[in-house]
């Protein structure tokens, strides 16, 4: 994550340094469609990005690019591995990680002309795993063993698959609507170089958790003897579990709030 922000903060000083170099105009540039290209790079709740824009009036313009987050992950140590029959075989490291790199596309509409507070509207498209729990290593000594063994997270137990490791994720709606408002100008129209800021929330329904589990009814020698499958609050152990598992159903949208900066290209 280290490594990352520092080539982030390198490359956003180079672009803005890039584009001090290029020759300021005093004069306000008047927009037409498509007439000009702004870059920008942003960082905020939905991770670090970069798009490009352009104007289609003085009164509109589209944004498109992608934003990262997959790089925020931390290891939680020492969770314990158990057979069956409840007893503790091992501990083993769960890597947890936002996954949500998106693709993005949206309008801006200046409802007035002389300012540059703007309505934001578009939508993000990734993957359905927002969010992942996984070991890097088998929980089982042995790959054909997969499914003997479990671990519990947020109450539930979730087996390995067949090379053994084991996994869970949140998913949600891999097309995500936007709405949003925000302040300053996709491509700038008085300098070449400014800074924006938007809020705005991701729609992305309503999250389920996924994981693999065995199959009831079937055995070690059975095709299906364990199943990626949707998580059902009843299946949970505890009430504790249970609590967890429904306030993940009530986060139905995504904030987002960046800073952007930005400058016009041509």
């Amino acid at each position: 994550m280290k490594k990352t922000s520092k080539l982030f903060t390198t490359g956003l000083l180079s672009i803005a340094l890039a584009l001090f170099s290029l020759s300021a105009q005093a004069q306000e540039t008047e927009y037409g469609l498509f007439d000009h290209l702004g870059i920008g790079v942003s960082i905020g709740t939905d991770g670090l990005g970069f798009d490009l824009a352009a104007p289609i009036t003085d009164w509109a313009a589209v944004r498109t690019g992608m934003s990262f987050n997959s790089f925020i992950k931390y290891t939680e140590k020492d969770v314990e591995i158990k057979n069956p029959d409840k007893t503790v075989v091992d501990k083993i490291d769960i890597v947890r990680k936002f996954n949500s790199d998106d693709f993005k596309l949206l309008f801006d509409l200046y409802p007035f002309k002389s300012s540059s507070f703007h309505l934001t509207a578009g939508a993000f498209i990734g993957s359905k795993k927002a969010y992942r729990m996984y070991t890097t290593e088998p929980i089982v000594k042995h790959q054909e063993d997969y499914g003997s063994a479990y671990i519990e997270l947020g109450g539930h137990k979730f087996s390995s698959r067949k090379d053994g490791k084991a996994e869970a994720n949140v998913e949600v709606e891999s097309f995500r609507p936007y709405l949003g408002i925000g302040f300053g100008r996709a491509v700038p129209k008085k300098s070449r170089v400014t800074v924006t800021c938007d809020f705005g929330v991701k729609f992305w329904g309503k999250p389920a958790v996924y994981g693999w589990e065995r199959t009831p009814g079937t055995t070690m020698n059975d095709p299906d003897w364990v199943r990626y499958t949707k998580l059902e609050k009843e299946d949970i152990d505890n009430e504790r579990g249970r609590d967890f598992y429904e306030d993940i159903e009530k986060i139905s949208v995504y904030p987002v709030i960046n800073i952007r900066l930005c400058g016009r290209i041509f």
